[in-house]
Parts: structure tokens; sequence; C-alpha cells
């Protein structure tokens, strides 16, 4: 008997581990907004929102950025989308898939304009994945890890920084992207530019395109630290003010607050990354809109 039930207990701890290690080497699910550096905008259902960390982004969403904006986008498959400023990025389909091999992300994106970069990290290495990112008019098949393009008005670029990729342009062939620290243009008129080396350089401008500038005025899904804008007694005035900053691209809450027995309506922006990002973006705000004292605190 006791052979038995030890038997059985080894049996289901074995299981129970099983489980477990597949729980955790599960992505997650779902495509979220990790990072924003504003101005930047969600579309979604038609509704045009100031885009903010921890945002779920679905099929048929986009996501804009301003002047000085940047965005990351992280997917369920630990892989990133980083956006540059003044750049609109469509998601038509993204699916996290299962079959007797795992799990496999499947993905349509398209960079209607602007500059992006995909990159995976560590675990997301072994994920299987088959993400399609259109750009402007051409379409990359991601196999790589590391991605950096461009859509503008003088014509498409993309970079292979890393791993493989397929490249599908108009009046062209697909053609197998393998040589890393390589990119090809094609330009709205002339002839496609192929096998063109990546400096260091070059990395180094393009890097700086899509990544958010720490300090900046970053906004993050743990940021603790808050920007105080106005304080006033007549929720108008917060109410009037939240609805300007909502047309220019930053996520701002009215919250009421009891001081000396008054009510108070405090309009403030959560979650920025740290104080110096705090006070680099209550400086800004004070110039757009002078009116305004803004100031900073960490939230409790």
């Amino acid at each position: 008997m006791n052979t038995i039930y030890f038997v059985r207990l080894a049996i289901a701890a074995a299981v129970l581990a099983t489980c477990v290690t597949a729980f955790a080497a599960e992505p997650p699910a779902g495509s979220v907004v990790t990072a924003v550096q504003s101005p930047a905008w969600l579309v979604q259902g038609g509704l045009t929102t100031p885009l903010k960390p921890g945002a779920l982004i679905a099929d048929g969403d986009s996501l804009r950025t301003g002047s000085g904006g940047r965005v990351y986008l992280a997917l369920p498959e630990h892989s990133m989308v980083k956006l540059g400023e003044n750049t609109e990025l469509a998601t038509p389909a993204m699916d996290m898939m299962h079959d007797a091999q795992g799990s496999v992300f499947k993905g349509a994106l398209h960079i209607l304009k602007g500059v992006f970069r995909f990159t995976t990290d560590l675990i997301g290495k072994a994920q299987r994945r088959h993400v399609d990112i259109q750009v402007g008019t051409a379409t990359i098949g991601i196999r790589g890890t590391d991605v950096w393009g461009r859509a503008g008005s003088d014509g498409d670029l993309v970079a292979l920084l890393e791993g493989k990729a397929e490249m599908l342009a108009p009046g062209h062939a697909m053609m197998m992207m393998d040589q890393p620290m390589h990119y090809m243009m094609m330009p709205k008129t002339g002839s496609m530019q192929m096998n063109m080396p990546v400096t260091h350089a070059r990395l180094t401008d393009w890097a700086a395109q899509t990544d958010v500038r720490s300090g900046d005025g970053v906004l993050i899904r743990d940021g603790h630290w808050v920007v105080a804008l106005i304080s006033s007694t007549d929720e108008r005035d917060a109410t009037r003010l939240m609805h300007k900053l909502s047309v220019a691209g930053y996520p701002s809450e009215d919250t009421p607050v009891q001081f000396r027995g008054r009510q108070w309506y405090r309009l403030v922006i959560r979650q920025v990354a740290s104080y110096r990002d705090a006070r680099a973006l209550a400086q800004r705000l004070g110039k757009l809109y002078p009116l305004m004292n803004p100031w900073v605190f960490k939230a409790p």
C-alpha cells in the first residue's frame, strides 16, 4: 500500500512539475504598450485617445507618434516593435496559435509611415513566429530577430541587423535577406539598391531614432512618478485642459483631492519613469501651456 501510494505521489509530482514548466514557458497573452514618449495616440474602434503604457493592442488598432514621440509595443512571443517619431503603425492581425510543435505567433503589421525596429529578447529567439511587416509598399517576412526599417515619402528602407528575412517588393520576385548588417533601399523613383553595409555610425543613428530617450519624459508601465498640472476648485478647468492634452497626445487624468475641507480637481500624468523624466515632462508642458505651473511627486 505504501509503495503504491508513493509511486502515485511521484507521478503526480512529475505531472505537476511538467505543468508548471509549461506554464512558465508560455508567452504572455496579447500585445501591450510598455513605454511611451508623448506625443502618441491610439486609434481603436474609430476613437483616438492619447497613448499610455499598459494599453492592450488588438487587431485593427493603430498607433501614431508625433514629433519627438516614441512607443514600445511588446508582442506575445517576446519580441518588441519600437516606433520612432512621426510614425504610424497599423495592426491588421496578431494571434498566438498552437499546434503539435507548440505555440507560434502569427502577425501582420503595417508601417504606413515613419521608422520602426523589430527586436527579440533572448527567450524570444527560441519562439516560433511568422510575422509579416509591410514597410510602405514592401513586405518583409520576419525570420530574424532584429530588423530596422523606414517608410518615407522618398521611398522605403529595410535593414537586417540579425537573423534572416524574406523581402517582397512590387515588380520583384521574393528575395531572401540573409546577410546581417546589410540593408536595401526602394526609392520612389529609380532602381532598388541591395546589400548595402550598415556602418556603426548609421546603426547608432537608427537606434537613436527608435529608442526612448531616458530622462526626457518617458512613461513606463510601472512608473511611480507623477506630474501634476493644475489644481482647481472648478472641475471644468481640469476638463478643458485634459481635452487639450488629449488632442496633443498626452495622457492625463482628473483626480479629485480634499484640501482644507474643500474639493479640488487635480489634473495629473502618471506612470512617469523617473524624477528626471517627470521634471523634463513638466518643463515641456509648462512651455506648451504657460498658464500651468506643473510640479512633480512620487506616487505613494
